[in-house]
């Protein structure tokens, strides 16, 4: 088993354990078999409107909330396909992804708090815990971070500036030798974000999210994903008719597999901010993988670069982002950065993103650090940009300085 499918396996195991009515998981994916969901949203524009109400929450779902936890405004992007949720929000200036920690029940869920690395690992982390019950259109429970408890009320809402999106997740495999029980077998798999509407701008957003995934000229989502996994299933299937000759070492390291999702950032002020993670392993000592951070201004139909934010020099801004990296990754100032990273250094790079509280900059396994270090992402507040922010992006994200 590669290492991909091992946390995959590991994961699924500890969500049985966790759970107080378990199901039973789906089984593998075997030769030639496929898998394709879909689920519609209950918003279809993007003017603020009082969603349909569900009654128990859908097996699929990307959803927009608002709300507060405790005495703080939140907003909440979160996405499920099956037992997997997976979220992003902005608490107390701290933006953190929210993984699944156990269901409970159709309708009663825990999300744990996870840093912005995505660091992979087996273990479900020691973070706050999210104790969520679904109302129809609203979550309500508690955030539980040791003894202390917070109340939460987050509305699913779509106000003007923000988009409704479907969701949908599609999975296929081959065997390399299809006549052995326990053959090498390439898997791969989507889960991936479609926007819904007519207007100019979700068109056009509808075609920069298609160009991510590869599929810039199907005539649909569904026939462009599954051609691009027709394409890599016949390139693994050509490889492994290369080595006939070596059937008998075919081993673990013949398990290829990959992924490729789409996860909502942030959703908002006419800015749609979309994280697309690709995950493969084509052999090797360990799988590879790489995040990449996509802001879109729908509003006037482009992909933002870093000075449509601010306006700053580069020296400048890595000192920025080297204070916050001390303060966030707790390097004393008389270290060198080097007790982290590979070099005594640390520049701002185009993998970035933004939300209410500040600027973040993603860096990869390799990039800066080892792959043991994972995912490094280094938040920089408006408060020390606040001399180089752009005025009309201050407007638009309607930032109070």
């Amino acid at each position: 088993m590669n290492p991909t499918e091992k946390n995959k396996s590991s994961k699924q195991i500890k969500l049985l354990v966790y759970t107080f009515c378990a199901s039973a998981l789906i089984a593998g994916c075997h030769s030639a078999e496929k898998k394709t969901s879909a689920t519609d949203s209950t918003a279809t524009t993007a003017v603020t409107q009082r969603v349909a109400v569900q009654e128990h929450l859908p097996k699929s779902f990307y959803k927009r909330f608002q709300g507060i936890i405790g005495d703080r405004n939140v907003v909440l992007n979160l996405s499920r396909t099956g037992n997997n949720f997976t979220g992003t929000y902005d608490y107390n200036g701290t933006q953190v992804n929210l993984i699944t920690d156990t269901i409970i029940n159709q309708d009663s869920i825990i999300l744990t708090e996870s840093g912005l690395g995505d660091r992979y690992s087996d273990d479900i982390p020691a973070g706050p815990k999210l104790q969520l019950k679904w109302t129809g259109t609203v979550f309500s429970g508690l955030r539980v971070q040791g003894k202390e408890k917070s109340s939460i009320r987050l509305e699913e809402t779509y106000p003007e500036g923000s988009y409704a999106f479907n969701i949908a997740s599609y999975q296929d495999s081959i065997k390399a030798l299809p006549k052995l029980k326990d053959s090498p077998q390439a898997v791969i798999s989507y889960e991936y974000l479609m926007p819904t509407g007519q207007t100019p701008g979700v068109l056009w957003l509808d075609e920069q999210l298609k160009k991510i995934m590869e599929i810039p000229k199907a005539p649909s989502w569904e026939a462009g994903i599954k051609a691009n996994a027709k394409s890599y299933l016949d390139a693994y299937r050509t490889e492994i008719a290369s080595m006939k000759d070596e059937e008998d070492k075919l081993g673990a390291t013949s398990n290829y597999s990959r992924s490729q999702n789409l996860y909502m950032q942030y959703n908002g002020g006419g800015f749609t901010i979309v994280k697309a993670l690709f995950d493969g392993y084509s052999g090797g000592a360990h799988n590879n993988y790489a995040t990449t951070m996509y802001c879109f201004d729908v509003k006037n139909q482009k992909q933002l670069a870093m000075t449509d934010v601010v306006n700053i020099d580069s020296v400048s801004l890595q000192k920025l982002v080297e204070k916050n990296f001390r303060i966030q990754y707790k390097v004393k100032p008389a270290e060198a950065l080097t007790t982290q990273l590979f070099d005594d250094h640390l520049a701002a790079n185009k993998n970035f993103f933004f939300d209410t509280s500040g600027i973040a900059f993603l860096y990869n396994p390799y990039e800066v650090a080892s792959f043991a270090q994972g995912q490094i992402v280094v938040s920089v507040p408006y408060k020390d940009l606040k001399k180089y922010l752009n005025p009309a992006f201050v407007k638009r994200m309607e930032l109070s300085l």
